[in-house]
Formats: structure tokens, sequence, C-alpha cells
């Protein structure tokens, strides 16, 4: 558990507990300090937060949930605070296919649901968004986060980041999220993120 001043989340921290952070991840079975889903919002105030880290979460969200979630992210984080993320380098997982062949790489890129073979952490083990060393600094930029570092770490892109803007939740509604299936099919182009974010609540509200 935290005890120092400074109010530090490790999201998603599985079984990896931290001295001088909170750690938080919604698997009962892996024991954090707090058990909670990091797909709804934190349950800490705006702009109360000096540093998050999240590492290897961030792709087990789908191309809506990410936005959602990074929203809720940069509201607790304070202005000047930072924020760690890390999250498989798509491109370079990619050439794993041409080295290993087609089961090592679908095992690989679809993530894994058993934890150390002993604890089953749900759909949070299954990967659902891809991020480059450009995609993932651009996606953090929407939410007011400038990149520090974008380091290849392995197979991971590790991006540190810093909060310069203080993004309110009425300017990231107006963002607007494309979708080739449906511009190639049936439906919007494009949603807006308050749209989606309507949507998610009612999926979620069934649950």
């Amino acid at each position: 558990m935290n005890t120092n001043s400074a109010l530090k989340l490790h999201l998603g921290c599985g079984t990896k507990k931290l001295d001088g952070w909170v750690n938080i991840d919604s698997v009962a079975a892996c024991k954090p300090d707090k058990i909670h889903d990091i797909s709804r919002p934190l349950p800490y105030a705006e702009q109360s937060v000096d540093e998050i880290l999240a590492e290897d979460l961030l792709e087990h969200f789908d191309k809506y949930m990410r936005y959602v979630v990074m929203a809720d992210w940069a509201r607790v984080l304070k202005v000047g605070g930072r924020i760690i993320v890390q999250v498989p380098n798509f491109k370079k997982i990619l050439f794993k296919y041409f080295k290993f062949g087609f089961d090592n790489f679908v095992d690989f890129i679809f993530g894994e649901n058993m934890l150390r073979s002993e604890i089953y952490a749900g759909h949070y083990g299954n990967h659902k968004m891809g991020y480059s060393e450009q995609s993932l600094p651009a996606f953090m930029q929407l939410f007011g986060i400038e990149p520090v570092t974008v380091e290849r770490k392995g197979l991971n892109l590790r991006f540190t980041g810093e909060k310069r803007r203080h993004v309110p939740l009425e300017e990231l509604d107006n963002l607007m999220i494309y979708s080739h299936a449906n511009d190639h099919g049936i439906g919007e182009a494009y949603l807006p993120l308050s749209a989606v974010r309507e949507k998610i609540k009612e999926f979620q509200s069934s649950k």
C-alpha cells in the first residue's frame, strides 16, 4: 500500500505489487491493495493522482473502451503528473509470424488468460488493440499527455508522458472515432466519444 504523500496508482498490477504504490487489479486472486474493475471509473477525485503506471494493460481494451478508460486515467492525474504505459509493439510482433509460424503468433497476439499458470484473468487476458511507436504517443496526446520518452523494451513499447493540460470531458466527448467496418458496411464512419460512452454505459448496466 502507498504510504508516501504522493498518490501513485499501479493499474492492472496482477501479481506484481510495488512498494509505495496503490496496486489495483480486478482479479481478487492477485491480492491487490484495491480490487477494482478498471473499465469503470477510478475511485479517485479529479486531478488527485501524482503518477500512474499501467504495464501490459491498455492493449486489453478495445478501440472504443480505450478512449473511456484513458479519459478517466487523465481525469484523475494532476497537471504535471506522470504516466507510464507499456504495451506490445505491434509492428515488431508481426515478425513473429514469419519467424515462429502461425500457432506461436496467434497464441502470443491474443494474450494469455492464465497468469503464471494459476490465476484466470478472464477477458482481461485478451489483447484487443495494437499500438506502434507513432500511434501510442498520438493517442495519449488527445488527453493532454505529452510524450517524454517512447522506448522499445523487447517486444514492448514503454511510453512515459507528462500531463500538460487538463482536457475536460466536454471537450473529449467531441473526439471522433473512426470505424472501418461501419464505413464499409452499415453504420456511421465516425462516432463521437459522447455517443460511444453512452453505448458502453448501456452495455455495462446490462451486466
